[in-house]
């Protein structure tokens, strides 16, 4: 039996291809999923793509998640029924992770995997240079929200952004008009509060990093907002205490004003949740997204969504629903203060409570199986309703507005309220639309079968994109009894049962009289099917040896920068020893420390003290804080002389996160310092400053500050390549790591000071306590200091800065004194002691102490347990909130 296969319409790279760099005509909803049932619940209820987490190198470490070999199955799966398959590898990974991640990508490749979901600089490029026929993502986690952050994405080979979630709708249109990357957005489930990549509070607090998929949610637990005599402010307000705890996204009625600000796909949160929660929710927002993008057609206007749908939003899971920062600052409407979990919906309040029986008057339905939470004075309790009664007679459902009664021993009052927080029917609903067997994902064929007496009869079948012919194995008969009808060929060619099509059409095309055993035209069918399948989806092939002669090309180029970098670092150290002992009266030694001991200050005060101290590299800048001066331009110049008149070398700092709009303003004072004829160096925080500074002048000498998670060699490498003078090492890492990326020159890494666990574009201080919604902000910020106290007594620092952005600090510093001899050995050139937010005196005093230590170091001299001691205990007067290690010796998850 013959097959031919004829492929029509555009390949699936043609599309892709086609699609970038357009205002989107259609739309993406990609759906989430943590396990198979959760895959299938999105594919058979709409999705158009689906993400998720294999075994490694996932943003979800605590999902189920998928094994090659179930990637396969589920890469099948999708493809068979027209969806996509993106595959997160959306985590900061560690280089004696990367023999393991060269196998795990190739195989993704092979299986034929739509794109990869990125966040690690390194992987980026690594992927750039081996693999660039794979389709690469921006993930949320590299905090993409500006145009030039875009911009660098372009670069290193992506064809698609997630936005960091703070973007606003006037932002997306802005930025997607200049790019012709495509547009991811979260559309619905849980926000985190801390812009995503540069949270480190699970990371500081119990080693569980984020950036590594471990995040232990401290955001969602209790705190009290307290000033400086350690009074809780809002003990009164009634507010609740999960203060960093925001509300869900739902915008499932933005979907229109989301493709008129250019996005093209709606990403849908939930690789942890339920599969009846992916099913839900994939169903509503199909059929908004359908009618939204009918509306071209038949000019209707509208969401699209029920109010049944809805309340079935609310009902699968909810913190209450907010749009975050689409339509600009929500302040304390983002936030879900009274309880960090699943509300449900309000079911209505007791009317009385017999002690084995509670009579609610009912605002919802009410079924047998359904769960509920009492929220009593005492606090909540739950449980599942067994059976409904109306007086004596039991019911199968309770209606709103009737009085019903239900089994309960518990304490509780008339006037208590009642929440639905499982819906047993809509469970139920969900089950069934992706129960085994059932499946009801599939596309439409047309077929035609033709022939006649003598001769084998064709069948030609097609879908939407391919066409397959085929013939019977032997040549058709007269008939003597029952000879071949349409109606019996639609019959048997229409059994296609778990196959992902549906005959709906039959073109028949046969002679008269015609016989053909029914086993031939299941076999045509087959093979038709087959056929179809096999061709689907096909890419570019790139051999495993192919593969494996670029990685041996990107290795070696790896060594060689490297060695040519410490080279050129080698004749370099050189020339400026011999310089530095001609120029100044102490020796070299003490130059050495000095020159490579960066101390971050955040205003001319801080510059002075340090100069002071003998500091002789110095950041400046940074963030701009509320509760003290700040650095206008007129500091920064007169900082930049005082450096220089003591032979110091000096960066300006630029902030962790800018928007669109300050990232103008600075570019606007950056052209300014650009004329000035002594100006400093810069250290870049994010992706979008680079490509803004680089726009300017693309030889101002730049350096890369911790902030842009710096976690391996190739992510060191792509900056050094790009001009980089220096790197700052990512906090997370641990001292085995730190000497493996101390080979590379001019690493430097953070020794001393403050820990920065979260900035966020909300302000507890403003949101609570800063006035009436509406009105504007009372700036509270500035009166006194703040910090949030956590459930164990310890308390994290808040500082806001001028653009009204919390920043949130571990309650103790950073302290690697005792361990700068073995800093030393691994070959790190550079350490940073942070005190942005130290008084001058804290300044002066640590700079001392660690200036003297570090030449130690230098030297080769051992810093002894006697002298450790006294240095801490030195320290610990003017810091007296304590010390940590961070992660020098434990690491990260």
């Amino acid at each position: 039996m013959s097959k031919e296969i004829d492929r029509e319409l555009s390949s699936e790279e043609e599309t892709k291809s086609a699609r970038h760099g357009q205002a989107p005509m259609e739309m993406e909803l990609l759906a989430p999923a943590g396990s198979f049932e959760a895959f299938k619940a999105a594919v058979e209820n709409g999705a158009d793509a689906v993400y998720l987490g294999g075994q490694s190198f996932n943003a979800r470490a605590n999902a189920a998640n998928f094994s090659i070999d179930e990637l396969r199955k589920v890469v099948q799966y999708a493809h068979e029924r027209e969806a996509m398959v993106y595959v997160t590898v959306n985590i900061l990974i560690a280089d004696r992770e990367f023999p393991e991640l060269y196998d795990y990508l190739y195989d993704l490749y092979d299986i034929g995997v739509d794109a990869l979901i990125l966040q690690d600089i390194g992987v980026a490029e690594l992927i750039q240079s081996v693999l660039p026929e794979m389709e690469r993502h921006a993930s949320t986690q590299m905090t993409i929200n500006t145009t030039w952050g875009v911009r660098h994405a372009e670069k290193l080979g992506f064809q698609r952004v997630v936005f960091a979630r703070e973007v606003t709708a006037e932002e997306m249109k802005k930025i997607s008009a200049t790019t012709p990357l495509d547009i991811e957005v979260f559309v619905h489930g849980a926000l985190c509060i801390c812009y995503s990549g540069q949270c480190l509070m699970s990371s500081y607090i119990g080693g569980r990093s984020g950036n590594r998929g471990r995040c232990a949610q401290p955001c969602r637990l209790t705190y009290q907002l307290m000033n400086e005599d350690k009074t809780d402010l809002l003990a009164e307000a009634n507010l609740g205490n999960h203060l960093l705890s925001p509300r869900d996204l739902n915008f499932v009625e933005e979907i229109r004003n989301l493709q008129e600000c250019g996005v093209y796909s709606l990403k849908v949160e939930g690789r942890m949740k339920r599969p009846e929660y992916v099913a839900t929710v994939i169903r509503v927002y199909r059929r908004a997204l359908d009618q939204v993008l009918s509306e071209e057609d038949n000019k209707s206007v509208g969401s699209g969504v029920t109010e049944e749908e809805k309340t079935e939003l609310l009902q699968i899971f909810n913190r209450d629903f907010s749009q975050g920062y689409f339509h600009g600052h929500p302040g304390a409407e983002l936030m879900s203060y009274a309880r960090p979990n699943n509300r449900g919906i309000r079911l209505g309040r007791i009317t009385k409570n017999t002690g084995n029986q509670l009579e609610i008057k009912l605002e919802a339905f009410l079924r047998a199986g359904d769960g509920i939470e009492i929220w009593t004075s005492r606090g909540r309790e739950g449980i599942t309703v067994g059976k409904v009664w109306q007086g004596k007679n039991e019911i199968e459902v309770g209606n709103p507005g009737e009085i019903v009664q239900i089994d309960f021993v518990g304490k509780s009052h008339p006037g208590d309220r009642v929440f639905k927080t499982h819906d047993e029917l809509l469970m139920d609903k969900a089950r069934q639309s992706f129960q085994e067997g059932k499946e009801q994902r599939k596309r439409p064929l047309k077929m035609r079968l033709a022939g006649t007496i003598g001769e084998v009869l064709t069948l030609e079948v097609e879908d939407r994109h391919k066409r397959i012919k085929v013939n019977s194995s032997i040549p058709a008969q007269q008939a003597m009894k029952r000879p071949l009808t349409q109606e019996y060929a639609f019959q048997q060619l229409g059994r296609l049962g778990t196959t992902p099509f549906w005959l709906e059409e039959l073109e028949f095309e046969v002679e008269d009289g015609v016989m053909l055993p029914v086993s031939e035209l299941n076999e045509m069918r087959r093979l038709a099917v087959e056929g179809l399948l096999q061709s689907a989806h096909t890419h570019e092939r790139v051999t495993r040896g192919v593969y494996r002669q670029r990685l041996k090309d990107w290795k070696d180029r790896l060594q060689s920068e490297h060695e040519m970098l410490q080279a050129e670092q080698g004749r370099s150290n050189k020339q400026q020893r011999i310089s530095q002992h001609k120029e100044y009266a102490y020796r070299d030694l003490g130059l050495a420390a000095a020159k490579n001991l960066t101390v971050a200050v955040s205003d001319l005060e801080g510059v002075k003290a340090a100069l002071i101290a003998g500091a002789r590299r110095i950041a400046m800048g940074g963030e701009r804080w509320r509760s003290r001066k700040g650095m206008s331009l007129e500091d920064l110049r007169t900082s930049v002389r005082l450096c220089r008149e003591q032979g110091a070398d000096c960066l300006l700092r630029l902030p962790r996160i800018l928007n669109e709009e300050q990232s103008t303003w600075w570019q606007d004072n950056l052209k300014k310092i650009k004329e000035w004829k002594d100006r400093p160096s810069i250290m870049v925080s994010n992706l979008g400053e680079l490509e803004m500074l680089k726009s300017l002048d693309s030889d101002w000498p730049f350096e890369v500050d911790y902030t842009v998670n710096l976690f391996n060699e190739a992510a060191i490498a792509h900056f050094l390549r790009l001009g980089a003078q220096g790197v700052t090492l990512s906090t997370e890492l641990e001292h085995s790591q730190i000497e493996r990326l101390a080979r590379w020159p001019n690493t430097e890494l953070f020794v001393f000071g403050d820990l920065e666990m979260m900035v966020s574009e909300y302000c507890p201080v403003g949101a609570t306590l800063g006035g009436k919604k509406g009105s504007k902000c009372s700036v509270p910020c500035v009166k006194e200091p703040h910090c949030l106290r956590d459930r164990l007594k310890y308390d994290f620092p808040i500082e806001t800065d001028l653009d009204c952005r919390m920043h949130l600090y571990n309650v103790k510093r950073l302290n690697l004194y005792k361990e700068l001899g073995a800093i030393a050995k691994m070959g790190v050139q550079r350490i940073r002691l942070q005190l942005d937010r130290a008084t001058p005196v804290q300044i002066r005093d640590t700079i001392r102490v660690f200036l003297e230590g570090w030449e130690r170091a230098l030297d080769g001299e051992r810093i002894s347990e006697e002298q450790a001691e006294k240095v801490s205990a030195y320290l610990e007067d003017r810091f007296p909130e304590g010390f940590t290690k961070g992660h020098y010796f434990r690491g990260v998850l």
